[in-house]
């Protein structure tokens, strides 16, 4: 089912501007008779890194035997990925009816009407009650206090991932203010594992847990120490605490970070009478796959797809190229947000890069390639392009990789509502090629 379908099904399209809170949402829950109370969660906030956390988590309670829902977002390509169980999307049948249900039940509320995340968010527990999960493994939508993903009265762990500058005229103009928000999702004596970062944003969420009682467990990198990485294996080996030689399918020295948070998470659980047996910990970690996050969509010539959408997961991804293929030079193909900190994540990209093509994404939000030009010309010496298309952009791209002598790889960057397009389009040139 495509966002329009979903959109026109649910009767409304107002997911940028409205105002945060609560409030709606639990209006809307208690017309569909409270599913969150009968559910148990797994609840996780952060800039970069929750849905590589959510999806490699959803992977090991499977695996041990747990039916796990997972609502993440956004998608990729099809609204019913924000909704899986056991790693199963959504029907289009089910999603269809649920959206009619979340319409008639929000039409008929005289209190405040919910927005369409909000409806999304309460189909999400319908779905996940109606199919009796074990687990949901719940992925924060923007901040963390005012989400609407924060309705849920019981967790068993709330997560924090790495936190950095975004969505400021919402969240604030500092790392402390935007943790303060995103730790809003820290329950009552419930346990929390927080991502080794920046030591103001460590401060706040200690300085949280403290007020809330919720016990705090912070990565330790003195603890974890990784391998090697080959191209052909696909794996990055690593080991933590009492964990050794794990391997590893997600790939980017961000993807280790995240490890270290799993790893925590599933010690917490376990802490919790949650049986999660080794083997499916190592399983788990060894297949999931996450697309759109460091993804290698071909090895010869090398094309690596990602999301990343900020500074912050720029530079990751930088440092990621950088250590698991040195002295590669790049041709990068960039859409990206207006109010994205662009400018950053272009001069973060411009080292060892041959050529800049810019594309608008699919969104009344996405920067136009012109500006993007006009804006970057006076900082990079090499060539810039904005091709008419998407097809266009990628085709040049390919085929002037395919052409270098030299070690070059393409990267596509910038949103993660421009993945699903580009998949797209490599899975259709090489099944006709």
């Amino acid at each position: 089912m495509t966002w329009e379908e979903c959109m026109e099904t649910l009767g409304v399209n107002d997911w940028y501007g409205c105002k945060m809170g609560l409030q709606p949402t639990r209006n809307l829950l208690k017309k569909c008779g409270n599913p969150e109370n009968k559910l148990r969660f797994i609840h996780i906030a952060g800039s970069n890194g929750k849905g590589s956390v959510a999806k490699s988590l959803q992977q090991i309670l499977s695996l041990s035997g747990y039916k796990t829902g997972m609502y993440i977002s956004p998608h990729i390509e099809s609204m019913n990925e924000r909704y899986t169980i056991d790693g199963e999307m959504i029907s289009d049948e089910d999603l269809k009816r649920l959206c009619l249900k979340m319409r008639e039940l929000s039409e008929s509320l005289e209190e405040e009407r919910p927005n369409s995340f909000e409806m999304l968010t309460a189909l999400a527990f319908c779905y996940f009650l109606e199919k009796d999960v074990d687990y949901v493994v719940l992925e924060v939508g923007l901040g963390g206090r005012l989400d609407a993903t924060n309705v849920i009265p019981h967790k068993e762990l709330s997560i924090i991932a790495h936190i950095g500058l975004e969505h400021t005229a919402i969240l604030g103009d500092t790392l402390e203010e935007i943790a303060r928000e995103k730790g809003g999702i820290i329950a009552e004596d419930t346990p929390v594992v927080l991502m080794h970062q920046k030591p103001e944003v460590m401060e706040e969420i200690r300085r949280i847990c403290k007020e809330k009682n919720a016990k705090l467990h912070i990565t330790n990198p003195k603890y974890f120490h990784s391998y090697s990485f080959h191209i052909d294996n696909g794996y990055q080996y690593f080991s933590y605490r009492e964990r050794h030689e794990y391997a590893l399918s997600l790939l980017g020295d961000y993807q280790l970070d995240n490890a270290m948070v799993i790893c925590d998470a599933i010690d917490c659980l376990k802490e919790r009478g949650i049986s999660i047996p080794e083997d499916c910990v190592k399983q788990g970690l060894m297949t999931v796959t996450w697309p759109g996050r460091f993804e290698i969509l071909k090895k010869r010539p090398l094309i690596i797809l990602d999301g990343a959408h900020n500074p912050q997961a720029v530079n990751s991804l930088v440092r990621s190229i950088e250590m698991l293929f040195p002295n590669y030079k790049k041709r990068i193909f960039f859409s990206v947000m207006a109010d994205k900190d662009y400018m950053t994540m272009l001069e973060l990209l411009k080292n060892n890069t041959l050529s800049f093509s810019f594309f608008q994404v699919e969104s009344h939000r996405g920067q136009k390639p012109e500006v993007l030009k006009e804006q970057w010309q006076a900082h990079f010496d090499g060539e810039i392009r904005c091709p008419e298309s998407l097809e266009e952009g990628l085709e040049w791209n390919l085929n002037a990789v395919k052409k270098e002598e030299e070690k070059t790889l393409l990267l596509c960057l910038g949103s993660l509502y421009q993945v699903g397009q580009i998949r797209n389009f490599f899975r259709n040139y090489y099944s006709s090629h």
